[in-house]
């Protein structure tokens, strides 16, 4: 039986049979859904907790420096950032964008109308050089800095909720200078960022100048040199050929893979700044176990659910074959082969696996666009696997062709035993409709 010929009569089976076979196409439909709405929707959590920390941290890699002689922690002087930007160009790692910031994290307090919040992420930051950053946020009152001056400050909207501040305001920031004295000055709140993530909450931007005035910084020092890639396939490569490039011209620790190993190496002592290259894993380590977690429950489903489809598929092709005993039989009496039976069966099962990963696919994203307009921004603490409150699916192809695959091969071999038995019975007992 030509190749062909085969396709033509698996298709017809399957049309004239599409009662018997609705059954294990809802089931294949349903299987291929749960697994893709898992996957996706486990994706989208990772990839919004690597997006926030990614923005808040300010770079796929970060170069950080540690000033031991003072109480400001983050520090890179001025004249040591064109040397390590040298030595970015030199390593040849080539990031689409650097951002440099000064990062304030203690003691530092906005003060309105009688009213004071404590700002935990202060972050002093170059307005034109971090526009895309801030054009991806989501500005409830405002818009995004475009050529904002040093007297502008952004604010996180539970605050300027919580103290009724609007933009246009002026408020009145105070912080701690690098040798713990306190300073004030006033800023116009020139927009409030609705961020409801864990980093959003008590941030606020003002600009790096501003804020290496307030904690008696030198003018073009700063805490970090973040660098964005668009392609972040070999980070870890990307940091090992820049910590090889940087040996010698600063001062650097070990890398470092978690953020045990990161404290553990910031309690070493030093004189003057010693620099970590960094990556966002290193941050968010604790926040990957409880990814780790969920990825042990969606294996979990997983496996379940090509168990359940294997069932289905092998009870139902059982029922099919017996039901085709005579047609079978009748195929191998006018000359048809074995392994061309096979071939038709195998075909038929093709067919139907498209037809249900095609069907399981469109449901998998009306699911997710259904889930994408719930707010989960009422559960305490999800905030971080959500974006702009909401919780997005994330499709990766590979991911998407691998639950393909597991489909297929899953289908094959329910369908290839019970086939390769049937298509082997002697051909009376195949005729006389009696197994």
């Amino acid at each position: 039986m030509r190749i062909k010929d085969a396709w033509v009569l698996a298709a017809k089976h399957i049309v004239s049979r599409r009662r018997r076979y609705l059954f294990l196409f809802c089931a294949l439909t349903l299987g291929f859904c749960v697994i893709s709405v898992t996957g996706s929707l486990k994706d989208g959590m990772a990839e919004s907790v690597y997006n926030s920390a990614r923005d808040h941290y300010s770079g796929d890699i970060i170069i950080s420096g540690f000033e031991s002689e003072t109480d400001s922690g983050n520090r890179i002087y001025g004249k040591t950032v064109p040397v390590i930007q040298q030595k970015i160009e030199e390593s040849g790692i080539r990031p689409d964008r650097q951002a440099l910031r000064t990062l304030q994290f203690k003691d530092s307090m906005i003060h309105y109308n009688g009213n004071a919040a404590p700002m935990r992420y202060l972050t002093g930051v170059d307005w034109d050089a971090e526009k895309e950053y801030f054009d991806s946020l989501n500005f409830t009152e405002g818009v995004p800095p475009s050529g904002f001056d040093d007297e502008a400050i952004l604010v996180s909207a539970p605050v300027a909720a919580h103290m009724g501040i609007r933009s246009g305001d002026l408020v009145m920031l105070e912080t701690e200078t690098m040798y713990g004295q306190k300073n004030t000055a006033y800023f116009t709140v020139s927009g409030v960022i609705d961020d409801r993530s864990l980093f959003g909450y008590y941030k606020s931007f003002i600009s790096r100048r501003a804020l290496n005035g307030l904690i008696s910084f030198d003018p073009d020092d700063c805490s970090t040199i973040g660098l964005y890639f668009k392609d972040r396939a070999g980070l870890e490569r990307k940091r090992e050929l820049l910590q090889d490039a940087l040996t010698g011209a600063v001062p650097l620790r070990p890398l470092v893979y978690d953020r045990e190993g990161f404290d553990r190496e910031k309690d070493w002592e030093w004189d003057g700044v010693m620099f970590f290259l960094l990556t966002v894993s290193v941050y968010v380590s604790d926040v990957a176990q409880i990814l780790q977690a969920l990825n042990i429950i969606a294996y979990f489903l997983y496996v379940m659910t090509l168990l359940i489809i294997m069932v289905s598929a092998g009870v139902t092709y059982r029922l099919i074959l017996h039901e085709r005993m005579k047609e079978i039989g009748t195929m191998r009496a006018i000359g048809c082969y074995g392994s061309d039976i096979r071939r038709m069966m195998l075909f038929e099962a093709a067919i139907l696996a498209t037809a249900s990963l095609v069907t399981g696919f469109c449901v998998t994203l009306f699911i997710n666009s259904m889930v994408s307009e719930l707010s989960f921004s009422w559960f305490p603490g999800f905030e971080i696997f959500l974006r702009n409150g909401r919780l997005l699916a994330r499709y990766s192809p590979a991911a998407t062709a691998i639950n393909a695959a597991a489909l297929y091969v899953t289908l094959f071999i329910s369908v290839g035993a019970p086939s390769f038995r049937f298509s082997r019975e002697p051909l009376p007992e195949l005729l006389s409709g009696v197994y």
